[in-house]
């Protein structure tokens, strides 16, 4: 009984300790951030005008990040902040010193403009805004709760 308590608040504790180590919802340094939803149909229109764009400037990274993966939504509220928006749609999409919101033939006009200029200027990463690592305070809550969960079951 005592060992499958101790078994169970081990695995509750990694379960909860998990996302943690998988908080980096982008790799690398890309040019254009897209905070897009699982079928979102203005994302997939973004897409193709960013596919378009790929296709002219090959050189052009862009990160996909969808809003539920781990650290996901921690990342795009700080870039948010950084930026000096608040994201009330999808996509939003981070180019250079500039971000959109959601999709509209300005937008795209606008997001056309940015990372050409960005191929041609060659702007920095939205990730450079950041001075460390946004703090993934979700992911904290949930390993605190998981903690305590198998706390309860180690000392009930």
């Amino acid at each position: 009984m005592i060992v499958r308590r101790h078994t169970a608040a081990v695995v509750l504790v990694l379960l909860s300790v998990a996302p943690i180590a998988a908080f980096g919802a982008v790799e690398g340094d890309p040019d254009v951030i897209v905070f897009y939803r699982e079928g979102c149909n203005d994302c997939r229109h973004m897409d193709a005008v960013l596919d378009e764009l790929t296709a002219v400037y090959p050189e052009l990274r862009v990160a996909h990040v969808e809003e539920s993966e781990p650290g996901a939504a921690d990342l795009m509220w700080t870039l948010a902040g950084e930026y000096g928006i608040f994201p009330t749609a999808f996509p939003v999409i981070f180019v250079g010193d500039r971000s959109f919101v959601g999709v509209g033939r300005d937008k795209e006009i606008l997001l056309r403009s940015a990372v050409q200029f960005c191929v041609f200027n060659d702007c920095d990463t939205p990730l450079s805004r950041l001075e460390s690592k946004p703090i993934p305070w979700m992911t904290i809550l949930l390993a605190i709760a998981g903690a305590m969960v198998a706390a309860l079951l180690l000392f009930a």
